[in-house]
This record gives structure tokens, C-alpha cells and sequence, in this order.
């Protein structure tokens, strides 16, 4: 009996080993190995990892914390001379100090094919400011398809050329055209001709090109701000190429309607913005020449629309359009290693532009289009137009006398040196000036419509408003250069963690004679009157802590 019990107890035994075994073994295949669930794919630079379960794609993931403290200046360095509350420079609207913060995640996916490398790329994310939403507002700054030499999507311009790489806050008074945050949509190809030279051609979107046409003989210019033809007005609302547009408010201050678009009289868009650029990058640096076409496209003179306006006026209505002209831009740029240390870099970008003073920087778009600084009873004030027409007699009925569109003309240099410490510290200098002429004088021309209009902000030195009848006021000239230096200093303590601090210089130097006047409507802590025109000045400055978590690629890997 004992043997018996002896042999079933080790048989059930071996049957209880067998199964375990094998149970472990069943689990142990089920189970994800950690050598086969994540496989880095150094065939794309580092940081991508291929991604289980979808064959040969590989991505690379990150993000991007960053913390700004301004003063004197917004969340990217941009000084209170540009539009907006804060140049209004009051105790009401003026902020000495604010936080900006910003979180930014991104992706980056590809794919070996028999074409190329097929690659999707996205950024985007959230950033808040003192005197803004706490919650924070979103924000898209890539989402582009790169295939076979094509790039199609949202991404940085082709004319652009490392305008903000060396500074915080410089680009937003020229120096070149810079997208890098804010992106454009295009469609391009780029050809590679081997020994780091390439040729780009691009068709990008116009809109963020478009600073404003000025309709000078029906909508209102008003300091601070570009103009705008006169909207549909129901509910309290201005509405404009079917959007609700709403003007820049002072902190704790409801927004105002604002009778306009923020593009001015510019038409529908017909053409986009044709970009080309021939590059070259090699041991020694980088160069750059690039050129676009600008569609510059006016509504009607007068009003765009034949009725009546409730609570706006009544409407001077022609239904004739000034003919379209074409802007352009030209530009070159050169970034070159130096012998004064280790990675030590200059950099040069020069811009000329007619009709597309965007290109120039001076955009509205994550830029300055407009510039103001008020001081007492004076102000600093200027306007970055991209053209003005009027109906210089006026309705068609009494004799329409058209101007056509009088392109403006503008030139911007940008320059900067970077000098390295060591490995850790690097400090740059930095300068940047554009020029913004209208052509003309005081009887014709550019020069001859803004200075005449009834419904611009000129006025005589006894506080009269012009008419094209009486003609352009006396010392008036609208003509204007914006110009900045700075220096900036980061440190990285640790890989991609950026501890940075910046200062600078802005002033717009304006050409306003001491006859003529400027009239502001008033707004905040501003009160409406008539302001003599001055020159403006304004230090500001700007400490950035930034961590980069994940390799970042170009599109996110600045300071």
C-alpha cells in the first residue's frame, strides 16, 4: 500500500512539474521580449525607435517646456513698440513684466520606401501669458509630408533663412522674413545637386504675406493698427471674409468691434505666393539667395458693398477696382564658421522688397506690422503697408480720379556674431534695420495719398483733418526705419536644457515734421486727441528657461 502511495504522489508530482514547465514556456512566448518590442532605428539619426506592429516605420517622439520672464517686451521678446495695449504706455494698459509659458510636443514618423524616405512631421501645443487666459491657448506650428524631394503641408517658408536663431526678440524688426514659429502652408520641390547645393520651388500661402492695403479714401487708419474696408455689422460684430474679427484689448479691458479686416482692402486671394531659393551648406557654413512673387489684389474703390450700412454711414460705392500689381522679394544670406573659437558663427541676411514688406519681417503674422509708442502728448507711430490707393475725387457720379495701387518699398538687414565660452556657454551679439519708404512726394504718389486722406491720422499743426481737395498736409512723410541691438546669453548646464538672458535696444526713428499732428481715438488708458509725432525708444529684455526632452530635430531644437 505504502509503494502504491509512494508511486502515485510521484506521478501526479511529474505531472504537476511538466505542466508547470510548460505553462511557462507558453507564457514565456506570449510574453513580449524586450529585445524584439522596441528596436532603434539608427538609419534616421537618433532617437527613433520602430514601431511595433507597423513593419519598417520608425518615429521619434518629444516635447519641448519653456518659461519666459519679459519685460518691457511680450513672451518672445518682441518690445512694446509694435501694436497692441502694452505700447499704449500707460499705467492702465502697459504691463513692465509678464510670464509666457509654453509647451510644445511633437512627432516625427518615416519610412524607408523604393522612393526615398517618406516622412510626416507634427508640432504643436499651449502657451499662456500674464494678462491672458490661465488656461492657456492652442496652437499649431507644423503638420507637413515629405516625400521623394516634395514637401507639402505646414511648414517654415523657403525664403527663410536662420532670421531668430541668434536672438529672442530682434526678428520682430526685420532682419528677413521668419516663420519658424508660426509656419505657412505651401507645396514645394527641392532638387538636390549633390555637395550640400540644392534649388527650392515653392507656391506658398499668400494671406500670410498680406500686411495691408490701404483704402485712404474711405477706411480708417488709425495708430497702432492697419486698416480695413468697412465689414457687415450685425450683433455687434464686424465680419470679414466671413470671420469675426476683434481688435488687441488692453488687460482686463472687453475688446472693442473693430470696423475692418486686419489685412485692409485686400481682395479675396487669387495667386499664391510663388518662392524660390538656390542654397548651399558645407563644412564652412551655409548660404542662401531666394526671390518671391506677391499677388497684391485691392477690393473696390470706396466701399465693397452698394447699400446703405446700418450704424456706419452711408456707402461711397464706385464698383471700380484698381488694376493688380505684382510684389516681390529678393534676398541673400550667408551664416559662416569663424576662427575666433571653437563653433563660433556670423550671420547676414539682407532683404529688399516692393508690395511685400512682409518678407522684409515686418509681419503681422508672429511679427510687427505696425508700430506705435506713445509718450505724453507725443507718439512714435508707423505703418508697414504694403500699398495705398484712393478715389482721390470722389464717387463715380462727381468724377472718379483713381489712383491705382502705389506699392510701398522697404530694405531690412539683420546681423549677429556668436561667440562659445566652451562647450556649456555661448553669448551672441546682434543688430537688425528696416526701412519702409512710400514713393512720391506731397503732390503725388504714395507719399501724396496717405498724407491727404480724410480718413488717416494726419493732421495740420492746428488740428485740421486733410482732404484730397486742399491737398497733402505740410511736413508730412510717412516713411520710417525701426532698428534694434542686443546681446544674449544662454547656458546649457545639461544637454538641450537652455538657461538664456537677453537685452536690447529698439527705436523707430519716424519723418513727421514738427507741422504736422497724429490723432488717436483713444483706447484704454490713452485718452482721444491729437499727438505730436516723435521718435521712440524702448529697452527690454528677456530670461528663457527651456528643456528640450527627446532629441529635436531643426524644426524644434533653437534656444
Amino acid at each position: 500500500m505504502n509503494v502504491v502511495k509512494s508511486l502515485l504522489l510521484g506521478t501526479a508530482t511529474g505531472f504537476v512539474a511538466v505542466a508547470a514547465a510548460q505553462a511557462a514556456d507558453l507564457e514565456s512566448d506570449k510574453a513580449p521580449k524586450s529585445a524584439d518590442s522596441v528596436k532603434v532605428c539608427s538609419l534616421y539619426g537618433e532617437g527613433f525607435y520602430q514601431i511595433p506592429g507597423e513593419g519598417d516605420i520608425c518615429i521619434r517622439i518629444g516635447a519641448t517646456a519653456r518659461l519666459d520672464g519679459a519685460f518691457n517686451a511680450d513672451g518672445n521678446g518682441g518690445p512694446f513698440i509694435g501694436s497692441g495695449a502694452d505700447s499704449r504706455n500707460n499705467r492702465i494698459d502697459t504691463r513692465n513684466f509678464l510670464f509666457h509659458g509654453r509647451g510644445t510636443v511633437w512627432f516625427d514618423a518615416r519610412q524607408m520606401t523604393q522612393f526615398g524616405v517618406l516622412k510626416a512631421y507634427f508640432s504643436g501645443g499651449f502657451d499662456a501669458s500674464t494678462g491672458a487666459s490661465p488656461t492657456g491657448t492652442a496652437f499649431w506650428k507644423r503638420g507637413y509630408i515629405g516625400f521623394a524631394g516634395a514637401t507639402v503641408g505646414k511648414t517654415q517658408s523657403f525664403f527663410d533663412f536662420l532670421n531668430g536663431a541668434f536672438s529672442y526678440g530682434s526678428y520682430h524688426l526685420g532682419g528677413g522674413s521668419n516663420t519658424y514659429d508660426t509656419g505657412t502652408l505651401l507645396a514645394a520641390y527641392t532638387a538636390e545637386f549633390g555637395l550640400g547645393i540644392s534649388a527650392t520651388a515653392s507656391i506658398e500661402d499668400s494671406t500670410t504675406r498680406r500686411n495691408a492695403l490701404w483704402d485712404a479714401g474711405t477706411n480708417v487708419l488709425s495708430i497702432g493698427s492697419f486698416p480695413g474696408p468697412n465689414g457687415t455689422t450685425i450683433i455687434g460684430s464686424t465680419i470679414c471674409n466671413s470671420q469675426i474679427v476683434t481688435p488687441d484689448a488692453a488687460p482686463g479691458v472687453a475688446a472693442v468691434n473693430l470696423t475692418g479686416c486686419p489685412t485692409g482692402d485686400y481682395a479675396a486671394n487669387q495667386i499664391p505666393d510663388v518662392v524660390g531659393n538656390l542654397r548651399v551648406d558645407q563644412g564652412w557654413g551655409s548660404a542662401q539667395i531666394a526671390g518671391a512673387l506677391h499677388q497684391v489684389r485691392a477690393g473696390l474703390y470706396g466701399n465693397n458693398v452698394s447699400a446703405l450700412i446700418p450704424n456706419v454711414g452711408p456707402a461711397e460705392f464706385t464698383g471700380q477696382a484698381p488694376a493688380d500689381k505684382w510684389g516681390f522679394a529678393l534676398m541673400g544670406g550667408v551664416m559662416a564658421n569663424v576662427p575666433t573659437g571653437e563653433s563660433d558663427k556670423v550671420w547676414v541676411n539682407v532683404v529688399y522688397a516692393q508690395g511685400a514688406v512682409a518678407y522684409t519681417g515686418l509681419s503681422q503674422f508672429g511679427s510687427f506690422g505696425t508700430f506705435s509708442r506713445f509718450n505724453g502728448g507725443s507718439v512714435g507711430a508707423a505703418w508697414a503697408l504694403d500699398g495705398v490707393f484712393a478715389n482721390t475725387v470722389g464717387p463715380a457720379g462727381a468724377g472718379l480720379s483713381a489712383s491705382g495701387i502705389q506699392l510701398t518699398k522697404a530694405w531690412s538687414i539683420g546681423a549677429a556674431f556668436e561667440h562659445h565660452w566652451n562647450a556649456a556657454l555661448r553669448s551672441s551679439v546682434f543688430g537688425v534695420v528696416t526701412d519702409v519708404t512710400y514713393p512720391g512726394d506731397l503732390t503725388s504718389g504714395a507719399k501724396a495719398i496717405f498724407c491727404s486722406s480724410p480718413v488717416g491720422p494726419v493732421r495740420t499743426a492746428a488740428g485740421a483733418t486733410p482732404n484730397f481737395a486742399t491737398g497733402a498736409v505740410l511736413g508730412c512723410n510717412p516713411d520710417f526705419m525701426v532698428w534694434g541691438v542686443g546681446t544674449r546669453t544662454v547656458w546649457n548646464p545639461v544637454r538641450n536644457l537652455d538657461l538664456g538672458a537677453e537685452i536690447m535696444y529698439s527705436r523707430l526713428d519716424q519723418n513727421m515734421g514738427a507741422g504736422v499732428l497724429l490723432n488717436f481715438g483713444g483706447a484704454g488708458g490713452t485718452p482721444a486727441g491729437n499727438y505730436a509725432p516723435q521718435n521712440a525708444s524702448i529697452w527690454s529684455g528677456l530670461l528663457r528657461v527651456q528643456w528640450h526632452f527627446g532629441a529635436p530635430p531643426a524644426e524644434e531644437a533653437r534656444s
